[in-house]
């Protein structure tokens, strides 16, 4: 009588080490459903529209100024002036001198600027055009608003979905 009650007792015990090892599956949060949300994609379906919009203004531009090549990241630049330094990469100090433009040739900003590269210190088109250059080039980059400064705009001089026109020398 004992032997079965003991038999019995580690049966138990076995089965509820066994269950108790079992991984539950994860589950989602409330506010993670798996049916995608409306509102997010038709926001992407907006946003990529305005993308396809500007990419098309700034080809007809670049096209009518005859000399800029597109990057794969969206921006068209050209270099014009070539120097003799090393090609520029993360985590150089780069030091240059700038004149910030809109489409239509306003100047909004120039001066000179040091910043490491790779420390997000600048809008990404622009870093990224920095990356093609060694030091003493010369170039030009047309860089679009949603490698700029987006849909905020930069509240004292650039107003939302604004294109920029960056002429840039690298210096020594």
């Amino acid at each position: 009588m004992k032997i079965q009650k003991f038999s019995k007792l580690l049966v138990l015990v076995i089965c509820l080490g066994l269950i108790s090892c079992i991984k539950q599956a994860p589950q989602l949060p409330s506010n993670k459903g798996i049916e995608k949300d409306k509102n997010v994609t038709s926001l992407l379906a907006i946003n990529r529209n305005l993308t396809i919009k500007e990419d098309t203004k700034l080809k007809i531009f670049a096209e009518s100024k005859g000399f800029y090549t597109k990057n794969e990241l969206g921006f068209w630049y050209k270099i014009y002036k070539t120097g003799k330094g090393p090609v520029i990469t993360d985590s150089v100090i780069c030091n240059f001198d700038f004149k910030l433009k809109k489409l239509d040739g306003k100047v909004l900003q120039t001066g000179n600027k040091q910043i490491v590269i790779g420390k997000k210190q600048l809008v990404v088109g622009l870093e990224e055009g920095l990356k093609l250059m060694h030091k003493g080039d010369s170039a030009i980059f047309v860089i679009p608003w949603y490698l700029g400064y987006g849909m905020t705009g930069n509240q004292q001089v650039i107003a939302p979905y604004t294109s920029l026109i960056y002429e840039i020398k690298l210096l020594n």
